[in-house]
């Protein structure tokens, strides 16, 4: 999968623009604050319907403006399938559109492309609380498994029905009707994150390996399911026998705090570094290395699973990776065919990773091509 096409109309400092990147590497630079990241963050909108900054969507129009547009045409390397994609907002107004045709569920168009981010605040998977982690490993198992976001929306819409009913007082039959239907879907996200995250442990170490990593600690990743203990490969009905007994077992303290303390909501994932949770042990430069591996590790799953590699946008890599790492890091992403797109202050060369591409210079809301 590559984006061949990008149009934006009054995105972020980007009055207009119109650019065609190279299929393989794109190398953008330009000063701080000219709008690099900016970009980066319109392709990301494009595929995502949202910012990997997590601001609001008012945030990214042009200061002045009352609504944006972003269009791109994204080709799929197997079949030579172009698809185009089209987000709009003015005012209230949202409009999305895949091939011309404005849909109203989203589905079918977050599933039509995937682009995957490394920024300067990806670590915060590392530093934060469980719901980064939650975030981040359910961005990527839906991209893998679009159902996923189907099934967590309904999840969510089913637990705050049952934390209506347990605030309110409600009877213990209703309680109970829509906690067996929570727990059906609940077993069906955690068998999901469980074996996503039982796919990328091998996959982890093989990383740090090619990435050059010499030393014995080693980062690893494990899923904990809140209140009882199950294995990588358990299936459905067992884990949903295990939320029913811990439901029961947290009955009549979930009817004196009069909110559910079971369920996927409060699961975390854990990061490790040599054994230890990386939150505690793992130095700044540890903690970016343990992300970036993560990254590749969900671009690598992306491939082997839908048979395409993603779109990868690495924000300042320079800054957060030694020169031999990123040039480890861009010889895996070329060898996996992922069209990536790679900002800095200083002007590339193109010969210096031994990767072919094109380089872009960012200046006064224009991207020119001067390779």
């Amino acid at each position: 999968m590559r984006l061949a096409k990008l149009t934006l109309k009054n995105f972020r400092n980007y009055p207009k623009l119109d650019i065609r990147p190279h299929p393989g590497f794109n190398y953008i630079y330009g000063n701080n604050g000219s709008g690099k990241t900016n970009l980066l963050e319109a392709i990301y909108y494009l595929s995502h319907l949202r910012s990997f900054r997590r601001i609001s969507r008012e945030k990214m129009v042009l200061h002045g403006g009352e609504g944006m547009y972003a269009s791109g045409v994204f080709i799929d390397e197997g079949s030579a399938k172009e698809t185009r994609l089209e987000a709009a907002f003015h005012g209230r107004e949202r409009k999305y559109k895949k091939d011309g045709q404005e849909l109203r569920g989203l589905l079918p168009y977050l599933d039509s492309s995937h682009v995957i981010v490394f920024f300067p605040e990806t670590p915060q998977v590392i530093k934060e609380g469980p719901g980064a982690r939650r975030r981040f490993f359910d961005q990527a198992i839906a991209a893998v498994e679009p159902q996923h976001i189907e099934d967590s929306r309904g999840y969510l819409k089913l637990l705050s029905e049952r934390n209506h009913l347990l605030r309110n007082g409600g009877e213990s039959a209703m309680i109970q009707v829509w906690q067996e239907r929570l727990i059906e879907m609940a077993a069906r996200i955690i068998v999901r994150r469980k074996s996503y995250i039982h796919s990328l442990k091998n996959r982890l170490n093989h990383l740090e390996n090619l990435f050059g990593e010499t030393r014995e600690a080693r980062v690893s990743v494990s899923y904990e399911a809140r209140g009882f203990q199950s294995g990588d490969e358990d299936a459905e009905g067992e884990i949903r026998e295990g939320l029913r007994a811990t439901a029961q077992r947290l009955a009549k303290e979930e009817m004196a705090r009069r909110t559910t303390l079971w369920g996927p909501q409060l699961d975390d994932f854990h990061l490790s570094w040599d054994g230890r949770r990386a939150k505690e042990v793992a130095s700044q430069g540890e903690q970016r290395l343990i992300t970036i591996l993560l990254v590749s590790a969900n671009a690598e799953e992306y491939k082997r699973r839908r048979k395409e590699a993603p779109v990868v946008l690495l924000d300042d890599l320079g800054s957060e990776l030694d020169a031999g790492r990123k040039k480890r890091v861009l010889l895996f992403l070329g060898s996996l065919g992922a069209q990536t797109f790679i900002t800095s202050t200083e002007e590339p060369r193109l010969n210096e990773n031994e990767i072919d591409g094109r380089i872009f210079l960012v200046r006064d809301a224009t991207v020119e091509r001067v390779d």
